[in-house]
């Protein structure tokens, strides 16, 4: 008897035990899925709507008679540029551009591609980022759920992300017959100092396609003025506007080769930034000083034409003033001959 009771009783605990594991892997299944409810909660949910818009809205340069591909480097120090910055960690809804970036590529919702050794953006299936790898890399906490990473929003390190590299593209629109800009890519740039505080050293995260974070951008909106603080802008307003103050380091070319590489010193680095720029001016300028010349050159034509029809009606008139004065001269000497001989007569 006193056998088949603590038989049944160790049965009994046994199972509360369990049962007790159980309510706890549930509670903690629970707090992760709460946790991964608001972070999806945190990112702007895509509407059918809003995904057709942004099909409209796509700018097309493959077909583009003139492309010039521009590298910048954007400084998170600069205020213009705040707006990218602020807030470094999530308050609400609201989020920096890295956060956003990040908790999307953490869901699966976006991809991103390994930044190369040579700057290089390379997007094909061989480069994409490992989302596992980048934050083993980046010595980021996480946990993994259903193929997601949850990371907790102080463990993203947005705030140590001070830069980003922006690709725009320059070229001409044949359908609207504009020049016009459109952003290709965007790298983070993470600083961090080593183990004595001294050094920053930069690295470039990864390169993300902006039309894939463009969907996003278009429903995050952001505040862009100390005086106005109402957030009447989107991050895609902001870079469609070309809000941001950013350093061209790089054009494309056929060496690949930055301005730091032909451009030994500071005062020629900025000699040739400033000569990019007038480039791009220009160019505008150039197109449409062809085209407005025309008018005038017809113009000048024009008064050229009615000087000289001018001018030679004044000498035809002068030739017949002339050819009128030359009979009465010939009189005049024939009358004057006689009277000279007359008088040499007399004498």
């Amino acid at each position: 008897m006193k056998r088949l009771f603590s038989i049944a009783l160790i049965t009994f605990c046994g199972f509360a035990f369990t049962a007790s594991l159980s309510s706890q892997e549930s509670v903690r299944d629970r707090i992760n899925r709460r946790q991964a409810q608001q972070q999806d909660k945190s990112i702007p949910q895509l509407t059918v709507r809003a995904e057709n818009m942004n099909a409209d809205q796509k700018q097309e340069i493959g077909d583009a008679p003139w492309l010039r591909e521009i590298y910048r480097y954007v400084d998170m120090n600069k205020e213009k540029n705040a707006a990218l910055y602020f807030p470094e960690m999530p308050i609400g809804d609201r989020m920096n551009l890295f956060t956003m970036a990040f908790k999307l590529l953490a869901n699966g919702e976006i991809e991103a591609f390994e930044y190369l050794p040579d700057g290089r953006e390379v997007f094909t299936e061989a480069y994409k980022l490992k989302m596992k790898d980048f934050l083993d890399n980046q010595g980021i906490l996480y946990k993994e759920e259903n193929g997601k990473f949850v990371v907790e929003d102080f463990d993203i390190p947005s705030n140590e992300v001070l830069g980003y590299y922006v690709k725009e593209a320059w070229y001409f629109d044949k359908s609207s017959s504009v020049v016009d800009t459109k952003i290709l890519a965007i790298c983070p740039i993470l600083f961090r100092q080593d183990d004595f505080g001294v050094d920053t050293t930069r690295y470039p995260l990864f390169w993300l396609p902006y039309e894939n974070i463009r969907p996003y951008a278009q429903r995050m909106p952001i505040m862009t003025s100390n005086l106005n603080n109402a957030q009447n802008q989107t991050i895609d307003d902001y870079f469609r506007k070309r809000s941001y103050d950013g350093e061209i380091y790089k054009t494309t070319n056929m060496r690949n080769q930055t301005l730091a590489q032909y451009c030994p010193t500071d005062s020629l680095m900025k000699r040739e930034q400033r000569k990019i720029e007038n480039q791009l001016v220009d160019f505008n300028k150039k197109l449409w000083a062809v085209n407005d010349t025309v008018p005038q050159l017809a113009d000048a034509k024009t008064v050229k034409k009615a000087e000289k029809k001018e001018s030679t009606s004044t000498s035809a008139k002068r030739g017949e003033k002339k050819k009128e004065s030359t009979p009465k001269a010939e009189k005049a000497k024939s009358s004057s001959a006689p009277a000279k001989s007359m008088r040499n007569r007399r004498r």
